[in-house]
């Protein structure tokens, strides 16, 4: 039984090149620095005297100029490669963690916390059109699930970190975070490959889906096909991003939910120690790294639209445990089963994506998406804070599980994509 685990991890690792081995080495420094800070964001608001509100505004604030960031990414990805923006996204985004960690008030923490989206969404689009760029059609989603699991190798370990720094003062996080991205950003610039050359017949994931013009040559007389046939509507271009647009409205609804109350939640209602906000994301690192992988892999097999429906299943249970208030193993569990469902289901999320676009449209359709996306976050973190303000924290918590069920539930306007080998 362990041969075979063997082989098979050797058969993952051997799927693997430079270029993605690289870009999850990026992703996993990057992430240390987010996961040590990104538990306790909610909690050093409080402490700097921010209201549940500002607390709310907060988290808003930064999906809308992340919202900036994916488009500007978008549009500039036919100017400036998107190998030459993870430099630039890494940089603005250690600035605004470095100036958090000089903040009193809550004021300037929402600003600086803008300046981190800005940059933060330029980087997050640009790091997967790379990816669509050097990945062939057949294996994007397990090409996405192993820069996902590099990410959470990262997360398990920053929360390990995080204990220890925020023990005597809040600010330390916010300027390892800093670090953390400008280390990233400037081996981003100095060792990340450009797009290869992809092997006769296998085409990458920015190949052209649309039918080819048909050459007029003289003397011969065009196909009798329909002009609308030839060159389809608008909406039909439109149509499936828009699909896939709702999941992920609906998905990152539940995120900017859970991430406004889960650490002011786990304190006062469930009655744990700042330790516990820290350390409860490591599992979650931990089970998008075991199980993160093999689900985007099979994904690419069986169907990937299947993957982020189980995938968004898996993180629902982790929100449901937390709030029926589970034992401490179930929460731990659970949330490592959340973990390597939310890396499958980005990941199979990413690939339909990437195939629903052609290569001339890729960066915008990526952008417009994703920007679109973030208006979930705010709408969550709307909903959760007024929630948490007119009735409780727990009610905030209920209402990311509620956005879950309406993501899986979209699912059923994306049509099934084709089972693969």
């Amino acid at each position: 039984m362990l041969a075979t685990a063997r082989t098979r991890l050797g058969a993952i690792a051997a799927e693997i090149d430079r270029s993605i081995a690289i870009l999850a080495l990026l992703s996993f420094i990057s992430q240390v620095g987010v996961s040590i800070m990104l538990p306790l964001l909610p909690l050093y608001a409080v402490a700097v005297g921010a209201t549940p509100a500002e607390v709310g505004l907060m988290v808003s604030v930064f999906s809308v100029t992340s919202t900036v960031g994916q488009l500007g990414s978008g549009f500039l990805s036919s100017r400036i490669s998107a190998r030459r923006q993870m430099p630039l996204g890494q940089a603005v985004y250690a600035t605004g963690n470095f100036l958090i960690a000089t903040t009193t008030a809550a004021l300037p923490l929402i600003t600086f916390r803008a300046l981190s989206g800005l940059g933060g969404g330029l980087t997050i689009i640009a790091e997967r059109l790379y990816i669509a760029r050097v990945t062939v059609q057949s294996r994007l989603a397990f090409t996405n699930g192993v820069v996902s699991a590099a990410a959470s190798s990262g997360s398990v370990l920053g929360p390990l970190l995080g204990a220890v720094l925020a023990l005597h003062d809040l600010r330390v996080p916010f300027f390892v975070v800093g670090c953390t991205a400008t280390v990233a950003g400037v081996a981003a610039f100095l060792f990340l490959p450009a797009q290869r050359h992809l092997p006769a017949g296998e085409p990458s994931a920015a190949a052209t889906v649309m039918p080819e013009a048909v050459e007029l040559v003289p003397g011969v007389e065009a196909p009798a096909t329909p002009a609308v046939e030839a060159s389809p509507s608008r909406w039909e271009h439109a149509s499936p991003l828009v699909r896939l647009a709702i999941w992920s409205v609906a998905f990152n609804a539940a995120y900017g939910s859970w991430i406004t109350t889960f650490g002011p939640y786990s304190k006062d209602v469930l009655g744990q120690p700042q330790v516990f906000v820290q350390l409860f994301f490591a599992p979650f690192g931990l089970g998008a790294i075991v199980f993160g992988p093999i689900l985007a892999r099979l994904a690419d097999r069986t169907g990937r639209r299947r993957m982020v429906a189980i995938g968004t299943v898996m993180l629902l249970s982790n929100i449901v445990a937390l709030i029926v208030g589970a034992p401490m193993i179930v929460l731990y569990a659970s949330a490592a089963i959340a973990g390597g469902g939310l890396a499958a289901a980005q990941s199979a999320w990413f690939a339909l994506l990437a195939v629903a676009t052609d290569s001339g449209r890729r960066g915008r359709s990526f952008g417009l998406v994703s920007a679109l996306s973030n208006l979930g976050v705010i709408a969550g973190a709307s909903v959760a804070s007024s929630a948490w303000s007119a009735i409780g924290l727990r009610e905030g918590m209920v209402s990311a599980a509620v956005f879950l069920v309406l993501a899986i539930a979209s699912l059923a306007l994306v049509p099934s994509d084709r089972a693969r080998g």
